[in-house]
């Protein structure tokens, strides 16, 4: 490794060095700094790790000082300490953390994969690189590997974040390495639900992200993640399904992925919609990824016979109930909990639309005014399970008419968001001087109305507005 390129990549490389001399001490380079300039992914190098030798807060101290940065405590029992350096474009994390066992091989050694155990000495001017564990032919045969199998039981969500480097490096699991997950995967169940969602928000963040779950699905341990998966397993759905509930739940996170890539990419207002964040560093498009996994998980309850045909009636809201306890297990956000109970809760809704021929413009408004921001999410999730429906009953019509009605859906919501608010013809003291009305919600449900029929054009004028309100209080 060229010396230019780490002090180039790394703001105040050299100066750890000379921190390092003067303490008479060796600090290591090491992990995901190395991996991605090996393997030429450079954009966002902004995180580093560093092995110290001994005497590590009086380095911390001296380097934060250095650089007038602050730092902060990680683990004060395991010597781990990350000192923070702002920048106006980027924010960069040093993560100081004392070396473990009784030589820096060991400390490698305890490392997760050999993809991440390569090395630099800070004192090292040539830089050479360190490789104790075959990490570079493992990054050139694109191959996650570790060299101690213990590791994963030591931290089992290091199980999660083999698959999170699968689908974000495009890399394989090795066998063994995949064998050592199905062993220890029992043991995540221990591991705290805020470094789960960490993880699993790392897989859903990848466009590939149906690859790592698939293949987490053929070793079962998508079920240590979320429990409620397994009774979706081998639930038979009738004619128009090709899938099982569970099967088709991965199926459609697929034909979503495949959506995105193939077309909502290229939609900049769509793609901006996507990608808003619904807690810190966690897109909608996220969510909808998960919403596409949990859409049914309310079948297995709802299942009965109606004579020949197999029904799930109100599936829609036993899925939402239980979505609460799945959400509460990955730690959610508040935000994020209520966007998933609502794509769930609304899934269906699309389809019925697309029945009518073609809807109606207040059933349109309906819609929107239900699912709210959430509408073009609902329609997204509604494509997806319809292109996951391919059973022998599927009507290839019906289908074509239902993705053209779903496009135009996004096509209305998107082009009123362009138009300016309509004004406000009258408020809840208008109404209640007008009629000589007490506040409740009558006055609510005149308001909510009168925008209604605003919104279709319907109500022009203050005169209109009332004579609305009226109407309805009239036939109270």
């Amino acid at each position: 490794m060229n010396c230019k390129i780490l002090s180039k990549k790394i703001p105040y490389f050299n100066l750890i060095g000379r921190i390092a001399a003067s303490h008479k001490t060796n600090i290591w380079l090491v992990g995901g700094v190395l991996r991605d300039l090996f393997l030429r992914r450079e954009k966002d190098l902004i995180d580093f790790d560093f092995c110290v030798e001994k005497n590590v807060l009086g380095i911390v101290k001296e380097f934060s000082r250095k650089i007038s940065s602050k730092f902060i405590v990680l683990d004060e029992e395991e010597g781990s300490y990350r000192v923070i350096l702002k920048r106006p474009s980027k924010i960069y994390t040093y993560d100081f953390t004392l070396m473990r066992g009784k030589d820096f091989t060991e400390d490698l050694y305890l490392r997760d994969f050999t993809i991440n155990m390569l090395a630099v000495n800070v004192l090292d001017k040539k830089n050479h690189i360190i490789d104790n564990f075959g990490s570079k032919e493992d990054l050139r045969k694109k191959l996650i590997r570790t060299a101690n199998e213990d590791v994963l039981r030591q931290d089992p969500l290091r199980i999660l974040r083999g698959f999170s480097f699968m689908v974000n490096y495009g890399f394989k699991i090795d066998k063994n390495t995949q064998k050592a997950c199905v062993r220890y995967k029992k043991l995540l169940k221990k591991v705290s639900g805020e470094r789960i969602n960490e993880e699993l928000f790392k897989i859903f963040a990848c466009p590939h992200s149906y690859d790592a779950i698939k293949r987490m699905e053929e070793l079962r341990i998508i079920d240590e993640v979320i429990p409620q998966i397994s009774k979706t397993r081998n639930v038979y759905q009738g004619g128009f399904h090709h899938l099982d509930v569970w099967k088709h739940s991965l199926e459609a996170l697929r034909e979503f992925e495949l959506l995105y890539r193939k077309y909502l990419v290229h939609k900049k207002e769509i793609l901006e919609y996507l990608n808003e964040p619904l807690a810190e560093n966690r897109s909608r498009a996220q969510i909808i990824k998960i919403a596409c996994l949990l859409h049914d998980i309310g079948k297995p309850i709802a299942k009965n016979k109606k004579g020949n045909r197999t029904i799930f009636h109100t599936h829609e809201k036993i899925g939402r109930d239980l979505s609460e306890n799945i959400s509460k297990k990955i730690k959610l956000s508040l935000r994020e909990k209520e966007v998933l109970k609502k794509l769930i809760f609304w899934h269906l809704r699309p389809g019925y639309l697309a029945d009518q021929a073609p809807p109606t413009k207040r059933a349109i408004y309906h819609f929107f005014r239900d699912t709210q921001e959430e509408g073009i999410s609902v329609i997204l999730l509604s494509l997806s399970d319809w292109r996951a429906t391919r059973g022998p009953l599927t009507n290839l019509k019906k289908r074509k008419k239902h993705e053209r009605v779903m496009f135009n859906l996004i096509d209305h919501y998107l082009e009123e968001k362009k138009k300016k608010p309509l004004p406000k013809l009258i408020d809840g003291y208008d109404v209640m001087k007008k009629f000589n009305l007490a506040p409740g919600a009558l006055i609510g449900e005149i308001l909510k109305k009168v925008k209604e029929e605003q919104a279709l054009s319907k109500v022009k004028t203050k005169s209109d507005a009332y004579r609305v309100a009226k109407r309805i209080v009239k036939n109270v």
